[in-house]
């Protein structure tokens, strides 16, 4: 899929928004990151598939495109961190960063 057609600093902004959002924020809906659940878990339990699945059901934008267009990395960072990337089409940022990510034009 050529970045023309796929917007990922757009994607980026509505993950980053749904990243910032905690569950339950918006009156009657669970829409938002479940991020606290990621605390205290064991650095080897597989969290990436229930956090995208939550993830594609809060933006349907993502559920749309192909699978495999976006995808969730972790990487250890010494003896008790674990670093979570989410890429989009090749693009890759930082769970932690994505609170940097500042809404612009569409």
């Amino acid at each position: 899929m050529a970045d023309d057609t796929l917007n990922t600093d757009l994607l980026f902004r509505m993950i980053a928004h749904w990243a910032g959002t905690r569950p339950g924020s918006y009156y009657g809906s669970t829409y938002g990151a479940p991020t606290e659940e990621l605390l205290q878990k064991p650095l080897s339990s597989p969290i990436a598939d229930a956090y995208l699945a939550k993830m594609r059901e809060d933006i349907p934008v993502l559920a749309a495109l192909p699978v495999g267009t976006i995808n969730m990395h972790a990487a250890n960072d010494g003896f008790e961190r674990k670093n979570i990337y989410i890429e989009i089409n090749g693009s890759m940022a930082s769970l932690a960063d994505l609170g940097e990510v500042k809404r612009g034009s569409y």
